[in-house]
């Protein structure tokens, strides 16, 4: 066994050049350090954006106004490590998804800001410059827009270890396996009418969250020695993008049926619309 102090010298090595990153020792010093960037950022789109940019092509005039109040995470689900479990912007989620389907959207989500630039006004502190003027910002009734439809809801479902799976053997020292498992993340939106608080339609949909892992290794004992050598690729559909592939194909099913007879062509993704009349009134519509 005259081969395992070498082999203990070179995983040594191998690991102090790993931690130190192979860095030389040449005194050469920088203020700015060249971080590592990653990959370049893209569009948040999912399998039902395009259905969303369909709703966005074929805009009608009069388009009614929609408010998006809470959609929390009711799930309950909480990891001492990672915190949360579920997203706590799904309300936002929502509004990205209204706003590329071609929708006018009107603030209701938070209006902090709003109301305290609205008791600035009726004080008559805000001016054009911030300087002493009588051309002060005035508060007229009826200024502030308002909304045809209100969208609520929640997370309501995140079950795990809906079904797993296990596949593993062993040759001598060689060992490998496959492991499979899948949960579930569930959504609950509704529409109201924001003039009578009529709950016009509700959705209810949830997603399977796959996941797999494979792993293949070397244990053995060699003497005093334990030879542990090991690879694997771990795969998993993020819980919080499975969340908003639901909250756009939700939303373009709750609101398909508000964009007019030449929405009823966008739905290419698999969903279904809900049977949203396509009469309404809109006393607040935008433009």
């Amino acid at each position: 066994m005259s081969w395992i102090p070498a082999l203990k010298a070179g995983v040594s090595a191998l690991t102090l050049c790993a931690m130190t990153g192979c860095a030389s020792l040449s005194g050469d010093f920088h203020d700015h350090m060249a971080g590592y960037t990653g990959a370049r950022v893209i569009d948040n789109s999912t399998a039902y954006s395009s259905d969303l940019d369909c709703l966005s092509r074929t805009a009608m005039a009069g388009r009614p106004r929609i408010a998006v109040g809470e959609v929390n995470d009711l799930t309950g689900r909480f990891s001492s490590l990672d915190g949360t479990v579920a997203t706590q912007g799904t309300a936002l989620m929502v509004m990205s998804a209204l706003d590329r389907a071609g929708f006018p959207l009107a603030e209701r989500l938070d209006t902090r800001v709003a109301q305290q630039e609205l008791e600035f006004a009726n004080s008559r502190l805000i001016g054009p410059d911030g300087q002493p003027t009588e051309n002060y910002r005035r508060v007229m009734a009826g200024s502030i827009a308002g909304s045809d439809y209100i969208i609520l809801g929640g997370v309501t479902e995140l079950n795990f270890n809906l079904h797993s799976g296990v596949a593993e053997a062993r040759i001598g020292p060689l060992i490998g396996g496959r492991r499979h498992y899948a949960m579930t993340v569930g959504l609950d939106l509704r529409l109201v009418d924001a003039t009578d608080l009529r709950v016009i339609d509700i959705v209810s949909q949830s997603k399977v969250i796959r996941g797999h892992e494979i792993r293949a290794g070397v244990f053995e004992f060699i003497g005093d020695t334990t030879l542990d050598i090991g690879m694997g690729e771990r795969v998993q559909e993020p819980v919080h993008t499975a969340i908003r592939t639901i909250v756009e194909s939700a939303v373009f099913d709750l609101v398909s049926g508000l964009a007019g007879p030449a929405a009823q062509t966008c739905s290419t993704a698999g969903t279904a619309t809900t049977g949203t009349p396509v009469s309404f009134q809109t006393p607040n519509s935008g433009d």
